[in-house]
């Protein structure tokens, strides 16, 4: 997979600008606020059809506009593709190879890529949510059918919830087995993720760190053991698990109206040397974790894909100490295409362009 070329109108600081980028490593070169991470961003719009900041898609509207406007070329499966985006607010079109995609979520897969930028350590540190969304973003863009359980579940987790709110039992076993077989699908395809990213994140880890930290990572489910493996996990007894559970619980949580069981509350442990990151790890020791699963999570869409993803590295320089700067860097020429900003002159290996804002 190769980005070719980037056009942006409306979006961010951008009013209009056009990016033609190199087949290897990309610098954005530039002072700070002068819209460097905002080309990242657009990037991985095209990718997950959202933003890596913590921020709403009307904050990515030029100020003074109504809509921005994102169009990118590029080569997938050795065929020149083009993809336009344009947003309004809640409205958003969607073209792909001059045909209209239904939803947003036909984004996932078309761009593959994964993302390093400074505010990862929430990865770690942060709720649950972070932890869970890194998984679900990195299966839904080599896995169409893993997007459609997992929408199907928040869906029907509605009406299950509306129900108990409402304290009537009509209906509600059928959303309970809409809520269970796509909730057996989506932990079994996060125990297998898990596994990929703990093989590849310590190896990741340990080229980053220099060092042999053990870097463990673990799905921490009611459904599941922690030390269990995917390939002792039976799907159809999940299923019958969250039936029952969702029976079991169902007087509970209609005091509370809300389901109290599911994917939806589950969570990954990211250990450094047998002790949970996040409340023994420093904060660099954190970054490193997460780069090195971000990288891990490069490896697996390249596995899962048969593609090249892309790399979007924002201000590394904020995110990782320089010696491990330096491991990360020289790990660059093996992940193809990559996009990095910075504030400073690097010395990079391998072919780069450099695009200067």
């Amino acid at each position: 997979m190769h980005l070719r070329s980037l056009y942006l109108h409306n979006f961010r600081i951008y009013e209009e600008a056009f990016y033609e980028f190199g087949p290897k490593i990309n610098v954005i070169s530039g002072p700070n606020a002068r819209g460097k991470t905002s080309i990242l961003e657009a990037i991985y719009f095209l990718m997950t059809g959202r933003s890596f900041r913590q921020t709403q898609v009307s904050d990515m509207i030029r100020h003074g506009a109504s809509s921005f406007y994102i169009e990118a070329s590029f080569i997938k499966h050795g065929i020149e593709q083009t993809l336009r985006v344009h947003c309004s607010g809640k409205d958003r079109r969607i073209v792909y190879n001059n045909t209209l995609c239904a939803s947003s979520s036909d984004l996932l897969g078309l761009l593959l890529g994964a993302v390093i930028h400074p505010d990862d350590a929430t990865v770690v540190k942060g709720a649950p949510e972070a932890r869970r969304h890194l998984l679900d973003v990195q299966i839904a863009q080599a896995n169409p059918l893993y997007i459609h359980h997992l929408t199907r579940y928040n869906r029907a987790m509605r009406q299950r919830n509306h129900l108990l709110r409402a304290k009537t039992a009509a209906t509600i076993e059928s959303w309970e087995h809409e809520m269970a077989n796509s909730a057996a699908y989506i932990v079994y395809q996060r125990l297998q993720t898990i596994e990929d990213l703990q093989e590849k994140g310590q190896r990741l880890h340990n080229l980053i760190c220099g060092g042999n930290d053990t870097l463990e990572l673990a799905y921490k489910s009611a459904a599941v053991l922690r030390s269990i493996s995917v390939a002792d996990i039976d799907i159809l007894q999940l299923r019958t698990y969250y039936l029952e559970q969702y029976s079991k619980q169902r007087k509970r949580e209609m005091e509370l109206g809300v389901t109290l069981i599911g994917p939806h509350k589950d969570d990954v442990f990211i250990g450094l040397n047998t002790n949970e990151a996040r409340f023994f790890a420093s904060e660099g020791q954190q970054r490193s974790c997460v780069a090195a699963l971000r990288l891990a999570e490069w490896e697996c869409l390249k596995a899962n894909s048969y593609e090249m993803p892309l790399m979007l590295i924002d201000d590394v320089g904020m995110s990782l100490d320089y010696s491990r700067r330096t491991r990360l860097f020289s790990h660059l020429p093996a992940l193809e295409q990559v996009f990095l900003t910075t504030t400073e002159e690097l010395n990079l290996p391998g072919n780069t362009h450099t695009i200067s804002v």
